[in-house]
């Protein structure tokens, strides 16, 4: 979901991915069928990239263009008041999970706010089985609806003056969360909960159990 809702920040069109067997799997468990599309196996490419997504150090988008990437690990230190795990790409019951595993047995700073929406009710509902939205809520975090909120800065956690936020969302335009002077960053799960327990934005390597 998150390399398809970010092509256009690309320059593309649309962005589609061929349906793996763990999608087939998915589907199967909740008993709903799906239209498979692939691609013509004769289908001739521009160009084929083959990456190993081991070898790639924690990221973020810096403010305010999502393609202002550095590693994490440049722009540790950054203060930051608010971090927000969740949205339409990376609030999923794995998001959550991972997550989760960083914050267990640890508070969260006591200056910053966690906000926790999952992605949807069945996400929401997962979570409540597992028992992370205990595990998250007990580490300081506030579990939010699931649905739209932060990200635009619709409702809950709008960025006051000059704070600073991280975020698992999909943008980071001046103004996207709240106030213009605010700053958004965009990052993985993982690393928003570790810089949620610093206070600070921190490569999640460095909290990894």
């Amino acid at each position: 979901m998150t390399l398809t809702n970010m092509t256009v920040e690309m320059g593309a069109k649309t962005g589609l991915i061929e349906p793996d067997e763990v999608t087939y799997k998915h589907f199967q468990s909740l008993n709903e069928p799906i239209e498979v599309l692939t691609s013509d196996r004769d289908a001739a490419y521009e160009r084929t990239l083959r990456l190993d997504s081991s070898e790639v150090a924690p990221k973020i988008a810096t403010p305010f263009a999502v393609d202002k990437v550095s590693n994490v690990e440049d722009v540790e230190g950054e203060r930051i008041d608010q971090a927000f795990l969740g949205s339409c790409t990376n609030g999923r019951i794995e998001d959550l999970r991972l997550a989760t595993r960083i914050l267990e047995g640890r508070r969260i700073h006591s200056r910053v706010r966690l906000l926790v929406n999952p992605a949807s009710m069945r996400v929401y509902e997962q979570a409540v089985k597992e028992g992370l939205i205990e595990k998250l809520v007990e580490s300081g975090a506030a579990v939010c609806c699931p649905t739209c909120g932060p990200c635009l800065g619709m409702s809950q956690g709008v960025l006051a003056a000059d704070e600073v936020c991280v975020s698992t969302s999909n943008r980071n335009f001046v103004g996207r969360m709240g106030d213009r002077s605010s700053k958004v960053y965009l990052a993985s799960p993982a690393t928003v909960a570790a810089s949620a327990l610093a206070g600070e934005i921190t490569d999640p390597r460095r909290l990894w159990n």
